[in-house]
């Protein structure tokens, strides 16, 4: 290691453990680092047909004793890394009344997610004792959801998907344009579509977080929004531009206002000759 290398970390208020190995009181290695040492575990470990010397992995890779532990726990639990976004599963409920929760009980209380990701705390409580007669507070449930998987169930705020969306002859549309769309290069597609703001405000209803998956569900809604302020907007990966134009307006959706708004977003650069725009069928893009 130069000594450059090592005034710079101390500068940037970083020390050094044993191994010459730099590092950030307070902070966890990344996950690139969790990756390294998981490689050299595998390798260790294919090389000796034994569990590999933890000493030996300490000095490769730099690091200390317990982090290289806790990535060889996730391995022999996982056979994976976990992602910064997953937390480790817990072996037991806390708090009073968790010990009441069984496999059986889990499982219902999963089926009772599935049904409705939007469930509210006290209908879990409220069918978990109609149900099977198991009595908890809303405070287990939320324990239950927020540390019993991989993934925090936390309630986000989803995408809303119409139920027109599934009719068969939407599916067959949906077909014939992957059939299109994978015959152009994906840097010259650039989407576009309009938006009412207000309609979102209307379904703000939260879901929970898949605890298996860490995927949020949708919230199945009408197509019936209300406008009050219009959101127009493009985003594509072209590097030669940025990566979304948009623009909010007051006046309703219209073919000349779209119109106005794809001639704002060609005069920016944001379009280039030999792009595709795909947008849906709404009346306001081909009249535009």
């Amino acid at each position: 290691m130069s000594d450059n290398f090592r005034q710079a970390a101390i500068f940037h208020a970083f020390d050094f453990n044993a191994h010459d190995g730099a590092y950030e009181n307070g902070k966890s290695y990344g996950h690139e680092k969790k990756i390294e040492v998981a490689t050299s575990l595998i390798a260790a470990q294919n090389a000796r047909g034994a569990r590999p010397n933890i000493s030996a992995i300490q000095k490769q890779c730099r690091v200390g004793w317990h982090f290289v532990r806790k990535v060889e726990k996730e391995l022999l639990d996982y056979g994976r890394v976990l992602a910064p976004n997953e937390k480790p599963r817990h072996c037991k409920y806390k708090g009073p009344g968790s010990k009441t929760l069984d496999e059986f009980d889990t499982w219902i209380i999963l089926q009772l997610y599935l049904a409705e990701p939007s469930r509210c705390l006290p209908s879990y409580v409220r069918w978990l004792k109609q149900l099977i007669g198991t009595e908890v507070s809303e405070s287990t449930i939320s324990r239950f959801f927020k540390e019993a998987f991989p993934y925090s169930a936390t309630l986000r705020r989803p995408n809303l998907v119409p139920f027109d969306k599934f009719r068969p002859e939407n599916c067959m549309k949906a077909i014939d344009y992957l059939n299109i769309i994978v015959q152009i290069d994906p840097r010259r597609i650039k989407f576009g579509d309009e938006k009412s703001l207000k309609g979102k405000e209307v379904f703000n209803r939260k879901v929970r977080v898949n605890p298996m998956t860490g995927e949020i569900p949708p919230l199945y809604t009408t197509s019936d929004f209300r406008n009050t302020y219009s959101l127009t907007g493009f985003c594509s990966i072209d590097r030669r531009s940025t990566a979304v134009f948009c623009s909010i307006h007051d006046e309703i959706n219209t073919a000349t206002e779209f119109s106005v708004q794809v001639e704002l977003a060609m005069s920016s650069g944001f379009f280039y000759p030999g792009d595709v725009m795909v947008l849906d069928n709404a009346t306001i893009h081909s009249g535009g």
